[in-house]
């Protein structure tokens, strides 16, 4: 069961919980895909032209409307939709803020609020800086790179009691470019 309001937008009952499931086009893609409150991305009906391989002939076919499947797209478990044939994956994050709030502000990104990459629900997901974005995933429990903020104030602290780079890069396991960087505050310089 279908809902069509008067601005456009599809409402329909989502069947895994009572909230109502709000569905509205993607900017850059209106009549050809949408997406969802809850993080979900379909493709709409469409009339597709295609080639009849044993006579040469073209004619149009009819593409059902069908939810895409996510693929994940990077090791921290983001989630991914290819929307053109042949077209590289975009991320169902983006894709979910940018048609219910409208286009990032100049530097800032998509953040999912409870830390679940894959959880694209329009509720969990907010902008904001990188610097909250690399906060957020360390005060959930998260790794953003491979030093951890303990990690980081341990090497400060080995270097200003007279620790070499050359020790600490072997005992962290990073280069030594990376143990200078973080000595002359070129890396994790947010790290008081």
């Amino acid at each position: 069961m279908r809902l069509l309001t008067a601005k456009g937008v599809c409402v329909t009952p989502f069947a895994a919980s009572e909230e109502s499931e709000i569905w509205k086009d993607i900017p850059g893609y209106e009549g050809r895909y949408q997406a969802s409150s809850l993080g979900r991305v379909k493709s709409l009906e469409r009339k597709v032209r295609s080639v009849n391989h044993y006579t040469g002939r073209e004619f149009l076919r009819t593409v059902p409307e069908r939810i895409l499947r996510p693929g994940q797209y990077s090791k921290s478990g983001h989630l991914s939709v290819v929307l053109e044939h042949g077209g590289n994956g975009q991320p169902v994050h983006q894709l979910v803020i940018k048609t219910f709030k409208g286009n990032p502000p100049v530097e800032m990104e998509v953040l999912h609020i409870n830390g679940d990459p894959t959880d694209n629900r329009i509720e969990n997901l907010r902008y904001g800086t990188r610097t909250e974005n690399i906060l957020d995933v360390y005060r959930q429990g998260g790794r953003w790179r491979k030093l951890s903020i303990e990690d980081v104030e341990s090497i400060r602290f080995s270097l200003y009691c007279g620790m070499r780079g050359v020790d600490l890069a072997n005992e962290f396991g990073v280069s030594q470019t990376t143990i200078s960087n973080i000595k002359y505050g070129r890396i994790y310089w947010w790290i008081k």
